[in-house]
């Protein structure tokens, strides 16, 4: 195997996302497998780390979707796994836990409607507009602060992004399909973005005019 394609434990946690904690608890269960060193270092293989996330090693449209939609299970493990480290998640009751795991797979099945269907992505920005201000009026009420707002759908965001960031370091040549779509999937996610933190500081700014005319 060539050496190059073996990662530490600490490079093999980055591209999945993790901690080495988990990484480690994944490897001990049988879930993600390592290379032992003669020194007693592990080691993981990038391919399977890529087989692991879905990658099929190609490099068009049909192949960043079917990444997308083969491995939810994986990203959602990952997720919460992130989410788990923050203060304001634990905070959270099961009902809106749940409710932030949807907001995270409509933005990723946005994703891919925005990437697969050329002629509605007029209609599916409006769409991933509306989403974004839902998310921020959401986590406001929640009572989160306009950064783990924002930490929140930086989190959800993740996944659709790490698939782009894999197929450019795939080692082939990317389709155009899949050239002009990179940009226009971060205009997307800007945009749910932008739309978050003016959903956001509307709510705050009507909660602080109803408290100053009680």
């Amino acid at each position: 195997m060539d050496k190059g394609s073996l990662l530490t434990i600490k490079e093999a946690s980055r591209m999945l996302g993790v901690s080495e904690v988990t990484l480690r608890g994944w490897t001990n269960e049988g879930k993600v497998k390592a290379f032992i060193t003669p020194g007693g270092h592990r080691r993981y293989s990038r391919d399977e780390l890529l087989k692991l996330t879905g990658y099929r090693g190609g490099h068009g449209i049909k192949e960043m979707v079917e990444k997308m939609e083969l491995t939810p299970s994986l990203h959602l493990r990952i997720a919460q796994e992130r989410f788990a480290r923050t203060s304001w998640y634990n905070r959270l009751d099961i009902d809106s836990r749940r409710q932030l795991g949807q907001f995270g797979r409509e933005i990723l099945n946005l994703t891919i409607a925005y990437a697969t269907k050329r002629r509605q992505r007029e209609e599916i920005l409006e769409l991933a507009r509306k989403l974004g201000y839902d998310l921020g009026e959401h986590l406001a009420k929640l009572g989160l602060s306009l950064t783990d707002s924002t930490a929140a759908f930086l989190l959800h965001r993740a996944p659709g992004v790490n698939v782009l960031v894999e197929l450019t370091k795939g080692g082939g040549t990317l389709s155009q399909g899949v050239v002009e779509i990179i940009p226009l999937v971060n205009q997307l996610l800007d945009e749910i973005l932008l739309s978050l933190i003016k959903a956001y500081q509307s709510y705050q700014g009507n909660t602080k005019k109803e408290a100053i005319i009680e």
